[in-house]
């Protein structure tokens, strides 16, 4: 919502405009004759437009950014009284001009109270439209700095899904040179095809769910090149749409969560099993691996890849998602629902 409104703020503020334009017309027009009525418009509407908009849009902000709202209200006290001149100069004018014969007399641009009295009287629907303005640029402001902090928070959190995987992989074909080149130049132009689709994808705002699933096939395949015997994985994945879209490599962290955790040892075959389901806009993922009984728990990495994806999950998918984690002594499984 906030990033729509951000995109339409222009189109939104003219047409808040349009309407108030409209209204003070046909409040005129059914009391003045119509030249009379348009011609007032204008020159009301268009000094309060301009001082109105320089207020919101340029001191406004300015004020914002250099933390000096002190003084913005002595310019919006300033700019409130000068707009109140100007109407109260536009008013006399017109009354003026009824007076030569320029316009047809009526009783609407009669004075009825000293000029001091008429010009208090202008002042609150001035203030009024300022602050309105004004607090709608506000909200636009903050608007954009969230999703300025949650774009730079999202790079934040993006950088730190590669290294790990990358590292391990890499040092995985540096020792499979010595034994394997067949299957180490195989393993490698694997990678490649993941390290490409993190580089350009990743940078993506949204990907579709057959590329998605694509990229985590491609991540399962290099493990298995990996751990060989030693691990068993199952996969299952139903998909009724590949053209759905999801943000990219939302999903990856679970699966690499689940590889770097998961047992193996010489004593004990571990397994990984991973169900995708998806079906209109409701996305499944549930993946489940076993736990060595051996397996100590390293400072380093309670769970930094996991919070990780906690925190993309909030930011791309508020109120979307249920992420649940079950754990025994023997197994981990992490459960995700997403609202696409």
């Amino acid at each position: 919502m906030k990033g729509f409104f951000i995109k339409s703020y222009n189109g939104f503020v003219f047409l808040i405009w349009i309407m108030l334009v409209c209204l003070f017309l046909f409040q005129y027009i059914t009391q003045v004759s119509f030249p009379e009525a348009i011609l007032f418009s204008i020159s009301v509407f268009l000094p309060t437009s301009l001082l109105t908009f320089y207020l919101s849009n340029n001191l406004l902000p300015k004020a914002i950014r250099n933390k000096n709202m002190n003084r913005f209200i002595i310019q919006f006290i300033i700019i409130t009284l000068l707009t109140g001149v100007i109407h109260l100069i536009t008013f006399t004018t017109f009354e003026k001009l009824e007076e030569i014969k320029v316009f047809e007399t009526t009783e609407l641009m009669r004075t009825r109270y000293p000029l001091i009295v008429e010009y208090m009287l202008t002042l609150p629907a001035i203030v009024v439209i300022n602050l309105g303005f004004c607090g709608i640029r506000f909200y636009f402001e903050h608007s954009k700095l969230q999703e300025e902090h949650l774009k730079t928070q999202l790079q934040i959190l993006q950088n730190q899904i590669n290294p790990h995987f990358m590292f391990n992989v890499l040092n995985h074909i540096y020792i499979l040179m010595q034994k394997d080149v067949e299957l180490s130049s195989h393993l490698l132009v694997k990678y490649s095809e993941i390290l490409r689709y993190q580089l350009y994808n990743g940078k993506r705002e949204f990907s579709t769910l057959g590329e998605e699933i694509q990229f985590l096939k491609d991540v399962i395949d290099v493990e298995k090149m990996r751990w060989g015997k030693e691990l068993n994985i199952d996969c299952k994945w139903s998909i009724e749409n590949s053209e759905k879209e999801i943000q990219p490599l939302i999903l990856f962290t679970l699966i690499e969560n689940a590889f770097k955790h998961v047992s193996r040892s010489i004593s004990e075959t571990g397994y990984i099993n991973i169900v995708f389901e998806q079906q209109g806009d409701s996305l499944y993922m549930e993946v489940e691996n076993s736990k060595s009984t051996q397996q100590v728990k390293k400072k380093d990495s309670s769970g930094l890849g996991l919070k990780n994806a906690k925190e993309r999950l909030k930011i791309l998918y508020p109120n979307k998602h249920k992420l649940q984690i079950k754990e025994t002594e023997q197994i981990y499984i992490i459960q995700l629902n997403i609202t696409l």
